[in-house]
């Protein structure tokens, strides 16, 4: 028995090793393909390893990137990540928390206008949202892409979070409205440091959406200095070819930040995932 035991778990390690380097080489390769010369990136058979380094990629993308630095390319990625994310959950933390607590009669079909918006194709959204922008004269600046990225997030933020507040024991809010709490502290006090692993994942997808969106801003910004990462990125290989040197070194820039966000909130992905599947 503890043979078998043993052999199950070798299998399974070994399985899983697999998994990981199979979705881990794409990233290995962009990584190291920032790193070759041009010659090199074509070199047949292909090098797994740079054999000499070449950082003109990245020189290229930290001067200047289409024309404008890359400083602000990333902050504008940053900006839309992160006012789309605080907006997003501020908005899905209170709505999710009444589909879950308030039994109205409209609740199945709140429920089930959200379940459809995650349905629908993004790009079914982009011509009717440029001619409401456009009226209201927000196209051309990041408000655009931050409204963009919110119709989709929302809604999967509310998804995400309902379930952690179904589970939350209602004895927990009557004790805490005993002791004197009102509704809006009870919840603030109570309900949200219960459900925070819901709130960090829905958080930190909508932060992934926002950085990594390249729709909405090429959609509805025109201007180059308001462009984010995703869109310069685009840019470089429409207008100047595949320099292949430089675009790998512009996607582990864009790539990297992600990378460390899921690094840093590993345990309470793992947590926020895993736990809220549990009542819907």
């Amino acid at each position: 028995m503890k043979r078998d035991s043993k052999t199950k778990k070798i299998i399974y390690t070994a399985v899983s090793v697999v998994i990981l380097v199979i979705f881990l080489f794409p990233i290995y390769w962009m990584f190291i393909t920032s790193f070759k010369s041009d010659a090199e990136v074509f070199a047949n058979p292909p090098t797994f390893y740079p054999h000499k380094f070449d950082f003109s990629g990245y020189m290229a993308q930290m001067l200047v990137s289409g024309g404008t630095p890359l400083w602000r390319n990333f902050l504008n990625s940053f900006l839309i990540a992160s006012i789309t994310t605080l907006i997003s959950s501020g908005l899905a933390i209170f709505s999710a928390y009444g589909l879950a607590r308030f039994k109205f009669k409209c609740n199945k079909y709140i429920l089930f206008g959200v379940l459809v918006t995650q349905m629908l194709p993004t790009v079914m959204f982009l011509a009717p949202l440029f001619i409401i922008f456009n009226k209201i004269g927000i196209t051309d600046s990041l408000i655009s892409p931050m409204v963009f990225v919110c119709i989709h997030s929302i809604p999967f933020s509310i998804i995400t979070l309902r379930p952690y507040y179904m589970n939350v024991p209602l004895e927990l809010e009557d004790a805490a409205i005993i002791d004197g709490c009102s509704q809006l502290m009870t919840f603030i006090r109570i309900i949200i440091p219960i459900s925070y692993p819901g709130i960090v994942v829905a958080s930190v997808f909508t932060f992934l959406w926002g950085w990594g969106d390249l729709m909405g801003p090429l959609t509805f910004v025109k201007t180059e200095r308001l462009y984010p990462l995703t869109v310069n990125m685009y840019k470089a290989i429409g207008e100047y070819g595949i320099d292949w040197n430089s675009l790998m070194a512009f996607a582990v820039m864009l790539t990297v930040p992600v990378l460390i966000l899921f690094i840093a909130l590993q345990k309470y992905l793992i947590s926020g995932i895993t736990s809220g599947a549990v009542k819907g």
